[in-house]
């Protein structure tokens, strides 16, 4: 099983839309709105890291209101 845990950061007015939206898609196993640098946590799993990837750039990357991205890739 290949995991992440993607970070937004939100812009303004849009954490409430954008947490609903992520929650929504298939792979994300968790979302927390967090208060810091980051908005939201969105834990990704799959049985491939190229669909995790693909959550990310196609998916949460082209959602209205994403600013930024960091992800982190689970090594164990």
């Amino acid at each position: 099983m290949a995991g992440a845990l993607i970070l937004v950061v939100a812009e303004v007015d849009s954490m409430r839309d954008l947490f609903e939206e992520i929650e929504s898609l298939p792979m994300v196993r968790e979302v927390r709105m967090l208060a810091g640098f980051y908005d939201i946590m969105v834990i990704a799993e799959s049985d491939k890291l190229s669909e995790i990837m693909d959550t990310l750039i196609e998916k949460i990357r082209s959602i209205d209101g994403v600013g930024e991205t960091a992800t982190h890739i689970f090594i164990e």
